[in-house]
């Protein structure tokens, strides 16, 4: 009765087409299930599924519903960037290394170890206001990638949330968590030395052993409709593989598409899946090399803030007429003409134009550059919901070499034909990943025996796997946990305590000499405010006592009888709690008269959101009642209709028309809104010059590269990155940054491994060369070639 079917959360995986093509349109009762604990619950949840269940479709359409505010981090950057959010180091600002949950024992062989604890990380935590209000506002957190999440890691996520949000008694702080991904696929990593302080503490390196969910372990809700492979044979022996139950028959199976020398020719549109990266550079590297037609380079784009540890695509693709290549995102013109790891065949290339024909049919396709987004989540001054602000873009042509490439980069992928070399599998369920890459066993060729740790699963992995409820279970589970949600929402929604004590603090922050302190003018009026907020909060106390007696009653008249004393309470306490922000904003326009008031201005400005904030709970709990009674869907389209921001938008634009009171970003940038997404908009007056057009001025005045970075607060590879723009332009020499020596050095390395890829020339030239050297250097050859 209170549990709304969410019959819009269906999904694919949205790597793949198969599975966007196939899908039914009916509801996948799990994937519904899922949505209905994320919205109807305060539940952690553990979303899984084998490969190509709709995990990452699932997550997109959540984002698109969700009345929850919520927030999206990955372990790396990539993940990340790949997930739409941002990095869980970056959210939370956690340092890298171990994190131990108290000091180890005196002989726990930390010593000349590097670790952070509880204090270490407090202590340095410089959070900005901006990122604090982020993580106080946030309802629900989404982790992607799971399996690469370590559990010292998520203990500090844990540690830090209740920390920021002053809320030691709640699992991370109240925020309800959902984690996506399949353990059966990339673990954690864990140097060995690390392991010898983290054993003192943990049972093993995955995330559901982090002492966060020992209390409150996560609901286990497993996809398994498979949209990737249709073969029943081939389909038993992926499970096999999972749960640690190979037989003498799947061998006999795998043994049968052994072919050690196998050797496929250009035309045959195989990829080969293997365990090393140098391993996959190089057969790309041959295989391009034996075509004899010229190469083509495309340049990425990359604007404002976008780290290279992130890219997502080759910063220098070289192609030629004949390359086997796969598409790295799905077409995003709705046509299905290819999908994330769709094979193709380059049949033309331009300098600004590449075109290629998909495996499988004779569609040729022009492809166009894709555009990835690097956001950082911020609050929106005027809605008060979390959003996503553009920092940087990476754009580039959505295509790599595609003759090989590494188990891990497969996650995600699909393939018709692969030749798996695999042998030196290094991590437990490195086969099972590789297998369920490929649609059936007719594209598979085994070119090394696989060994018995690349099959073998992680015995912690297969044991928490246990916890692995029935859809029945889950069902009864979720009739009493949504009840206990909506109850427990209703009395916060309405429980105006932390609303009081908020402005009583502030009010006892009025302790200076009227005569030194422009705000003491004001004390009277903050006293009077916190009087007539104490009478309302008196009134709300009493109506909690309300909602616990009437929600004893489930039927339907009960709950009928409680949405009309809920409805009227919002009648009563809101127009009271907007009168409130009405008198802070009018106290504000007072206060912009004084000089010196800034920080003042600031704290009634976060008061007046926080009343603000309450009014919009007390909305949105009349809302989610009514849906849930009526058994309608509450999604973020409901939450942005409850209360009209034109008011309010007028409001903030007079606080910021304060010229020299407040310096706030949005003011200054003027956001625009596109889609859920805020676009930093240049400043109309001053345009922001190129950051690297200033650190060419800076090198033409004579600075070295060490003294740019350092006047700019920036990493020397940051600036070596924007000389090697002006390199490849031609408008300064290479030699005169890094030398003839170095670049000498750097050129022949280039020729000598046909290769402009910086890794496999770093390894060539070892670590006395940088990242940046190399950039330059390549730069310099690019130039040559002009």
């Amino acid at each position: 009765m209170l549990n709304p079917e969410n019959a819009n959360l269906t999904g694919t995986d949205g790597a793949n087409a198969v599975g966007a093509a196939n899908a039914p349109n009916a509801l996948n009762a799990l994937t519904g299930l899922a949505a209905r604990f994320v919205n109807y619950t305060a539940k952690h949840i553990f979303l899984t599924g084998k490969a190509g269940t709709g995990k990452t479709t699932f997550l997109r359409q959540l984002m698109e519903l969700t009345h929850k505010k919520a927030v999206i981090a990955a372990p790396t950057g990539i993940a990340a960037i790949n997930a739409n959010g941002v990095t869980i180091h970056s959210l939370f600002q956690l340092p890298f290394g171990a994190y131990l949950p108290k000091q180890p024992a005196a002989d726990g062989g930390h010593y000349n170890q590097q670790y952070n604890t509880p204090k270490s990380i407090v202590r340095h935590l410089n959070m900005t206001a901006a990122k604090r209000k982020v993580l106080t506002d946030m309802e629900l957190l989404i982790i992607d990638e799971v399996s690469m999440l370590r559990a010292d890691l998520l203990d500090a996520i844990d540690m830090v949330l209740r920390y920021v949000r002053r809320n030691n008694s709640a699992s991370f702080g109240g925020v309800q968590v959902l984690f996506i991904g399949d353990l059966h696929q990339l673990p954690p990593v864990v140097k060995p030395n690390e392991w010898t302080m983290l054993a003192q503490f943990y049972n093993s390196a995955y995330f559901f052993d982090a002492h966060a969910l020992q209390q409150h372990p996560p609901v286990y809700i497993e996809l398994e409709k498979i949209y990737r492979q249709a073969d029943d044979v081939f389909i038993n022996l992926l499970n096999n593989l999972r749960n640690n139950q190979v037989n003498q028959q799947d061998v006999a199976l795998l043994q049968k598409y052994y072919q050690a020398d196998f050797k496929p020719s250009l035309n045959d549109k195989y990829i080969t899946l293997t365990t090393h990266n140098n391993k996959a550079d190089a057969l790309n590297k041959q295989s391009l090399e034996e075509l004899k037609a010229p190469s083509y380079l495309y340049m990425a784009k990359v604007e404002d803030e976008f780290s290279e540890y992130a890219y997502p695509a080759e910063q220098i693709l070289e192609l030629k007429v004949g390359a086997q290549v796969m598409f790295i995102k799905n077409d995003s013109s709705g046509e299905q003409r290819f999908f994330n790891g769709k094979i193709a065949t380059v049949t033309a290339l331009k300098p600004d134009q590449i075109e290629v024909q998909t495996e499988g049919n004779n569609l040729k396709v022009i492809v166009e550059k894709y555009k990835w987004e690097n956001i950082r989540y911020t609050t929106d001054k005027v809605s008060g919901e979390i959003k996503e602000e553009l920092m940087g873009t990476f754009t580039q042509y959505p295509l790599k070499l595609a003759w090989a490439i590494t188990v891990h980069k497969s996650q995600g992928l699909t393939f018709d034909k692969a030749i798996i070399d695999i042998g030196s599998a290094f991590a437990p369920g490195q086969v099972y990943v590789a297998l369920s890459r490929l649609r059936s066993l007719e594209g598979l060729v085994l070119t090394s025996q696989i060994s018995g740790s690349g099959i073998r699963q992680d015995q912690n992995v297969s044991f928490f796997s246990k916890n692995k409820q029935t859809p029945a279970l889950l069902e009864s589970q979720i009739s009493q946990e949504s009840e206990n949600f909506l109850r427990s929402y209703l009395l916060q929604c309405f429980d105006l305590t932390a609303l009081d004590n908020y402005v009583y603090e502030h009010v006892h922050s009025y302790t200076k000499d009227i005569n030194k302190s422009a705000k003491q003018k004001h004390v009277k009026w903050a006293a009077q405010l916190l009087k007539d907020l104490s009478g309302v909060k008196a009134n709300a106390s009493k109506f909690l006592l309300q909602i616990q007696r009437l929600y004893q009653d489930k039927s339907e008249s009960g709950l009928q009888a409680l949405l009309e004393r809920t409805t009227a309470a919002e009648n009563y306490f809101n127009p009271l709690l907007s009168g409130f922000s009405k008198r802070i904003f009018e106290r504000m326009e007072l206060v912009k008269q004084d000089k010196q008031v800034v920080a003042y201005l600031t704290e009634l400005l976060e008061m007046e959101a926080l009343f603000y904030e309450q009014v919009k709970k007390i909305c949105k709990a009349s809302a989610l009642l009514s849906a849930t009674i009526s058994g309608k869907e509450f999604t973020k389209k409901d939450v942005n209709a409850l209360l009209s921001q034109a008011e309010r938008a007028a409001q903030m634009e007079k606080v910021f028309a304060m010229p020299g009171k407040l310096d706030f970003t949005e003011k200054k940038t003027k956001s625009k809104t596109s889609g859920s997404k805020t676009v930093k908009a240049k400043k109309e007056k001053e345009p922001r010059a190129d950051t690297k057009e200033l650190s060419l001025t800076l090198l033409k005045e004579g600075k070295t590269i060490e003294e740019i970075a350092e006047e700019r607060k920036m990493v020397i590879g940051t600036i070596e990155g924007h000389l090697a723009h002006y390199v490849a332009k031609q408008e300064i020499s290479a030699k005169d940054i890094i030398g003839s020596r170095k670049l000498d050095r750097i050129l022949e390395a280039i020729n000598k491994l046909k290769t402009i890829q910086m890794n496999p020339i770093r390894e060539h030239l070892g670590r006395e060369y940088s990242y940046g050297e190399i950039k330059i250097g390549i730069a310099a050859h690019l130039a040559e070639r002009e």
